[in-house]
């Protein structure tokens, strides 16, 4: 999170906070990048820390465009290689997998979750009819749910969340959820994995009780995509020198700074958005995916 005089420019993006390459005792930066795709992978290791993040990884997928085939599909494969890395650190058999689409699918900047969600091969009801003959398959149990938002349901989304988890006895949760970034030029151009779960609306200020393994007692991953990001970010990156900065915060309201701000080609990128993550965890999630 940014600080600029006394406005908080929020941000769920972990790499947003350093810029260069660095090992210290609270965290570890790594960077590389595969052809046009720039991976950054923070790795969190106490809880006094520069991002106020959990202790975890924090893998930053960064892209320059949706609109590019060979992008898309080299973006599949880097984070197919991810999710895989992330699920064999847990040291655990992955047989069945519970995927939780956060979002309100009636707002396009925060529907990545539920559309997503429509996408996966979901086998767990296959699994409880004829479990042999789909693991010699090379598919996992899947079970997927879109549990909306506190403002359609009444409910906390951890709640549902933990009952279905309860009835359902998952080995791995996997979160997806649209994010905010402190920066306009990644809006739609950066995705986010983490083994350390998501607390859901706490991009734009609205948190909400976690998903995580603490709450979930299995492991959590969580992919999100910087869908929006705020007026006040908008205007202080523009802005350049802390004094310009400074005035803008004093003729702005709180209100206004926070402000959520998405592009007019939202409607557009959201499905390559989708056809990225749904491919990617099919892959992850069924092996031999591509032979169905």
């Amino acid at each position: 999170m940014n600080v600029c005089g006394y406005y908080q420019i929020r941000s769920d993006i972990a790499d947003e906070m350093v810029n260069e390459e660095k090992e210290c005792e609270t965290y570890t930066h790594r960077y590389k990048e595969v052809g046009m795709i720039k991976v950054s992978h923070i790795i969190v290791h106490d809880e006094n820390n520069p991002f106020g993040k959990r202790p975890g990884d924090y893998i930053s997928v960064s892209f320059p465009s949706l609109h590019d085939h060979e992008i898309r599909r080299d973006l599949v494969d880097v984070l197919k290689g991810t999710i895989d890395g992330l699920i064999a650190d847990t040291g655990k058999n992955i047989a069945g997998v519970l995927i939780v689409g956060l979002g309100n699918r009636n707002i396009v900047s925060d529907a990545l979750g539920p559309d997503v969600s429509d996408e996966l091969l979901v086998t767990a009801h296959l699994f409880r009819q004829h479990s042999d003959l789909y693991r010699q398959e090379g598919m996992r149990d899947v079970a997927v749910i879109a549990p909306g938002v506190m403002g359609q349901t009444g409910l906390e989304s951890s709640s549902i969340v933990l009952a279905v988890a309860k009835k359902y006895h998952p080995d791995l949760i996997i979160a997806l959820d649209a994010l905010a970034t402190s920066d306009l030029n990644r809006v739609n151009r950066v995705i986010q994995i983490s083994n350390t779960g998501i607390q859901p609306g706490s991009g734009i200020g609205n948190h909400r009780q976690p998903i995580d393994e603490a709450t979930m007692h299995v492991p959590v991953i969580a992919v999100g995509v910087a869908t929006v990001t705020s007026v006040g970010a908008i205007l202080f990156q523009a802005a350049g020198n802390d004094e310009l900065r400074m005035k803008l915060e004093k003729s702005l309201t709180q209100e206004n700074l926070d402000l959520i701000v998405t592009p007019k080609t939202m409607d557009e990128e959201l499905r390559y958005l989708v056809q990225i993550i749904a491919g990617t965890l099919n892959r992850v999630l069924h092996p031999d995916f591509e032979r169905f």
